[in-house]
């Protein structure tokens, strides 16, 4: 038989009882403190209206006269100083001035006095440096003829009090510590132990740890919670199986439609490109051949007319553009087959930064290049992938017309069988709502004129073509970075 849960709270919260009593004890003792104090205070308002009783039922008044030595209430107020908490009395006349004082020589005469309620019969205070203070008005024949006032020392019962705090203050510490071992060992073997047990399995099957088993003793419903976590816990491990499965399966649908839809947009943009860069290149080559043939020919019957010959070169200028976007139209439909080889991607970088210096580009521009020990080559074909590096190096240099810097990175990749190729320009950057587009064919920022917008498409199909990947990533006024990613 186990006990059951609402046993064990209970025998918890009477160990809690037991503990109020004893805060209740400390309320007692705190009465018990007042009414300690009320007795001091009783004590000195009988001793002070003795002192009035004894007084004569005229007073003199200051500074005719002061109260005789050998009146009673002398004698009494002298008798009073051998009275261990007395400290001082002090007899003012109707005017508010000392006509007699007594008291030890520390105390200050004006003492008592000092508190609130001066018009009152009879007023006490308790004053917080440890003094008593009471007061009474002296009424002769119902006529009022002064003012009297006594001074009590509370330092013996402050002594007391402490002394009586303390030895209820230690009680209260050992029992505390008593019932709070006990309580403690109890709810730590009855609830605590158990429940930080399923705290941990818990934590376990949240890690994804299922299939958990877990073991509790303690009372009947802790035992009934451990049983049924051990059921969700399998139920967790059959259903986690299942999840992968159907995980799995869908990831590897969605890989398949992914490369069907990538595949269909490709297929889609080369058949669109295909069809135009054909008719394009049925209807335009022929005649922009004649165009550049009688061009040239009047170009050289014109030779001593300078300015029909500036136009005639013009001609010349803008056909050989149309030839190019025809011829790009085409590369990009129909891309050359590569003849891959094994390629030194460092000694082919050097070799194309060399040849555009010594075409004139990058004129003050500072060329940084940075190339990793140990590279492994990569196989492509060097003339297909040099055409993208004189493509994304002249894209560079256009994006710092007032110069900068450009970084050529070669290093190892993120995995063993990856090597990258970074090309960063300190330029203008790109627009964010443009970088989703740089490899569309067509797509320029350029000014008109300026480009056709098939470099970075065309270079995107060659680095396709290889295995690998090109990406971006840039910001407005700070420059770019093209990433091109190459299996080894």
């Amino acid at each position: 038989m186990r006990p059951g849960l609402t046993f064990s709270i209970l025998a918890s919260l009477a160990c809690l009882l037991v503990l109020t009593w004893l805060l209740f004890s400390l309320l007692a003792f705190k009465t018990a403190e007042n009414d300690l104090y009320a007795q001091k205070s009783e004590h000195a308002r009988i001793l002070l209206s003795t002192f009035v009783n004894q007084l004569p039922e005229q007073l003199p008044v200051f500074p005719d006269g002061m109260l005789q030595m050998d009146s009673p209430a002398h004698l009494y107020a002298v008798k009073l100083l051998e009275e261990k908490s007395f400290e001082r009395l002090t007899l003012l006349d109707i005017g508010g001035k000392v006509i007699y004082t007594v008291g030890r020589e520390e105390s200050d005469i004006y003492r008592p006095f000092t508190l609130p309620g001066k018009h009152t019969e009879e007023v006490g205070f308790l004053h917080d440096n440890g003094e008593l203070i009471r007061s009474a008005l002296v009424i002769k024949n119902g006529d009022m003829l002064g003012r009297a006032g006594m001074t009590l020392s509370l330092v013996d019962e402050q002594r007391r009090i402490i002394r009586t705090r303390q030895l209820l203050i230690s009680y209260f510490v050992l029992d505390f510590i008593l019932l709070l071992g006990l309580g403690a060992f109890i709810l730590s073997r009855i609830v605590v132990n158990p429940v930080n047990r399923l705290l941990i399995a818990t934590e376990k099957i949240t890690s994804g740890v299922y299939g958990h088993r877990l073991a509790v003793r303690g009372v009947r419903e802790l035992a009934q919670l451990a049983e049924a976590f051990n059921a969700m816990s399998l139920t967790l491990e059959q259903k986690q199986h299942e999840v992968l499965l159907h995980v799995e399966r869908i990831e590897q649908v969605n890989r398949d439609l992914q490369l069907a839809r990538e595949e269909a947009i490709r297929s889609e943009k080369m058949a669109s490109v295909g069809l135009l860069a054909a008719g394009t290149a049925h209807e335009i080559g022929t005649p922009l051949a004649s165009v550049m043939g009688y061009a040239e020919i009047l170009a050289q019957d014109l030779g001593h007319l300078p300015v029909q010959a500036d136009y005639l070169q013009r001609i010349i200028d803008g056909c050989n553009r149309i030839d190019r976007i025809v011829r790009g139209l085409l590369e990009y439909a129909r891309p050359k087959q590569a003849a891959v080889e094994q390629v030194d991607l460092a000694v082919l970088l050097k070799v194309t930064l060399e040849l555009l210096q010594n075409q004139g580009l990058l004129k003050g521009v500072d060329v940084v290049v940075s190339i990793e020990e140990d590279l492994p080559p990569v196989y492509l074909d060097p003339f297909q992938f040099q055409q993208v590096l004189i493509n994304l190096i002249a894209n560079a240099d256009d994006a710092m017309p007032n110069g900068g810097t450009l970084q050529l990175v070669l290093k190892h990749g993120n995995l063993p069988s990856i090597q990258e190729l970074e090309v960063i320009d300190s330029g203008t950057g790109i627009a964010a709502e443009n970088l989703g587009k740089l490899f569309d064919p067509f797509f320029t920022t350029k000014e008109p004129g300026q480009g056709t917008g098939l470099g970075l498409a065309i270079s995107a199909r060659i680095i396709e073509s290889f295995g690998g990947k090109i990406s971006v990533q840039s910001r407005l006024g700070e420059g770019s970075c093209f990433s091109l990613r190459l299996p080894v």
